[in-house]
């Protein structure tokens, strides 16, 4: 299904506007039409009162996921509180802090990416693997892995029944892309056609399935690469994990859902490299 538009050109998120895709989600406390009460914008939901988070979106499968990336402000409010690192599990205790890196020149990650300025709604990048499953964790959600809870096998990416990830992008594994089967450069945020870095999440209203169950959810392809919550062991930096969909300075078919040759490791970060994340 195509969104409606409202009158500036951003899609409408309303939760009228994603009733086809199933009825408001709701997880301890934040839910998908509260958005005013923490004066959130209409890709955004209210978390305990108390921060703006992505909007999260029921799809067939039986879960949800957020309608966007995490954006930097998201990010941002959330570092602000404070987070304790010392919860971490096992294989994050390497982790002493969950600011975006800004020392790694090769990486993109430098002191003029971060911090940001108010309400950046781009998505964040920089971050490490233990930075985006401490976020999600911390706001009631989890870093997308497999359907019905946990980490999604390393070898089941393109696996639609499995994949949180890959079920959303690929509308149930009907198509190759968020959009459909054919690329169309520009419909995401593309290296072929795009500015070559991050825009406001949200921004390409075509950038979303079509398929019942599965519109709402943007930039799956593009923007920035996604990490999963599917790695090839558990046992510290070294680990390997998926990172999806491409990324605003990549072509196809790098840009595909089922593209599963992109891996980082748990300690990597990248500018172009971000996250969003999931609720059973």
């Amino acid at each position: 299904m195509t969104p409606d538009v409202t009158p500036d050109g951003t899609p409408d998120a309303t939760p009228d506007a994603q009733a086809e895709a199933g009825d408001s989600a709701v997880v301890d406390g934040a839910e998908a039409g509260d958005a005013d009460t923490c004066g959130c914008s209409a890709l955004e939901q209210c978390w305990n009162g108390a921060l703006c988070v992505a909007k999260l979106v029921p799809v067939l499968g039986g879960y949800a996921i957020d309608a966007t990336e995490v954006t930097r402000a998201q990010y941002l409010a959330w570092l602000n509180t404070s987070p304790p690192t010392g919860a971490q599990p096992s294989h994050c205790e390497w982790n002493a802090t969950f600011e975006p890196e800004t020392n790694h020149v090769m990486a993109g990650c430098n002191p003029y990416t971060w911090p940001p300025e108010d309400g950046d709604d781009r998505p964040v990048g920089c971050v490490d693997w233990c930075d985006a499953y401490a976020y999600c964790q911390a706001i009631d959600k989890r870093l997308c892995g497999a359907i019905g809870g946990g980490p999604n096998s390393f070898d089941e990416f393109d696996d639609a029944t499995k994949s949180q990830w890959y079920n959303a992008c690929s509308s149930g594994g009907a198509n190759k892309l968020p959009y459909g089967d054919a690329f169309q450069p520009g419909t995401c945020n593309d290296g072929e056609t795009g500015p070559v870095d991050w825009v406001s999440v949200g921004s390409l209203p075509e950038c979303q399935s079509t398929v019942d169950g599965y519109g709402g959810v943007y930039d799956l392809s593009g923007n920035v690469t996604e990490l999963e919550d599917s790695c090839d062991a558990m046992t510290g930096p070294q680990d390997e994990c998926r990172a999806r969909g491409g990324s605003f300075d990549l072509f196809d078919p790098m840009l595909e859902c089922a593209i599963g040759i992109g891996t980082f490791g748990r300690d990597m970060v990248a500018r172009d490299t971000g996250f969003r994340c999931c609720s059973d």
